[in-house]
C-alpha cells in the first residue's frame, strides 16, 4: 500500500483526509514537522500546508521551505503537494509561483472525491514513469520484474516459494497481514495462507478481512487464497471460501500447478 504524510496543524482536516483515504492508503499525520526531514524520504506522496508550520524543535518553518529541501536532498524524493487554504485560482496561482518545485498544488475546498482521484493520479502517474524508465530504449534488456508477496507465518513454505520464482518474480514474505500493511509497496500478486496466526499485541487481521480489503483498492493486485488444509482435489471447495480471489491454489498441488496459475494471471491481467 501506498504511504502518504500529511503535514497541517489543522486536525479537522488531517482527520477528514486519513478518512477519505483509508481504503486507499496509508497514511501519517505530522502536526510538526519532524526535525529530520529523512523522515519524510519513506513516504510515496507528502502533502505540505503551504503557510508557516511549527517543528519539533520549537522553531517555524514555511511550507515552501519543506518542499525545497527535500527536493534538494535525494534525488528521487517522494511527491509533494502543497496544501493551500480555501481559496480562489488567483491565489493558488500565486501559491504555485512562490514554490514551483513542488509537484501539485491542492485546495481545502475542493471536493474530497476530486482531491482523491487528483491524488491516485499523482501515484499512478509516478508509477508509470517508473516502469517506462526501467523499459528505456537504449536498455532493451532491463524488464522490471513482476512483485510478489507472501503472506504466511510457514518460513519454509515462503523461502521455497522465493527460491523457486527467484529468476522470475521478485517474491516477498510477511508473517502476518498486520506486517504485510505496513509495507508501502504496491505489489502485482498476493499469495494469502488461508491460516494466519495471530500475534500478541498485534491487530489480528483474519485472511478473508485482508482480501476484501486488498480487493476494495482503486488498484488492487491479483489474489491467490492458498491453504494447506484444503487438498487440490476440493479446489472448488477452497474458492468457495473467498469468492473474491482470482485464484484457490492447494498446497499439495506443487510449485509447477502455482506457476502456471500465476502465468495465467499475469497473462490475462496484462490484457
Amino acid at each position: 500500500m501506498y504511504r502518504i504524510a500529511v503535514i497541517d496543524v489543522d486536525g479537522n482536516w488531517c482527520f477528514t483526509i486519513k478518512s477519505l483515504f483509508k481504503k486507499s492508503f496509508e497514511v501519517t499525520i505530522f502536526e510538526r514537522v519532524p526535525c529530520l526531514l529523512q523522515e519524510l524520504f519513506s513516504y510515496d506522496l507528502v502533502m505540505i500546508y503551504h503557510s508557516i508550520l511549527p517543528t519539533d524543535s520549537g522553531d517555524n518553518i514555511q511550507g515552501c521551505e519543506i518542499v525545497q529541501c527535500l527536493k534538494k536532498q535525494v534525488f528521487n524524493p517522494p511527491i509533494l503537494v502543497l496544501i493551500s487554504e480555501f481559496v480562489e485560482g488567483n491565489c493558488l496561482n500565486i501559491t504555485r509561483s512562490t514554490c514551483p518545485e513542488a509537484d501539485a498544488f491542492f485546495t481545502k475546498g475542493m471536493e474530497l472525491d476530486e482531491l482523491l482521484n487528483q491524488t491516485q493520479n499523482l501515484i499512478k502517474t509516478k508509477k508509470q514513469k517508473k516502469l517506462e524508465s526501467w523499459n528505456h530504449p537504449f536498455i532493451p534488456t532491463v524488464k522490471p520484474m513482476n512483485t510478489i508477496a507472501v503472506v504466511d507465518d510457514d518460513i519454509h513454505w515462503c523461502f521455497t516459494i522465493e527460491r523457486f520464482f527467484k529468476n522470475k518474480f521478485e517474491v516477498y514474505r510477511f508473517p502476518t497481514a498486520s506486517e504485510f500493511l505496513k509495507q508501502s509497496f504496491d505489489f502485482d500478486l498476493v499469495i494469502v495462507d488461508y491460516s494466519i496466526p495471530h500475534v500478541t499485541n498485534e491487530t489480528y487481521i483474519e485472511s478473508i478481512e485482508l482480501i476484501r480489503y486488498l480487493k476494495n483498492l482503486r488498484y488492487p493486485p491479483l489474489i491467490i487464497l492458498a491453504s494447506g488444509y484444503v487438498s487440490k482435489n476440493d479446489s472448488a471447495l477452497g474458492k468457495k471460501i473467498s469468492p473474491e480471489v482470482d485464484a484457490f491454489f492447494a498446497k499439495d498441488s506443487g510449485l509447477d500447478e502455482l506457476a502456471y496459475t500465476i502465468k495465467q494471471l499475469l497473462t490475462c491481467d496484462s490484457n
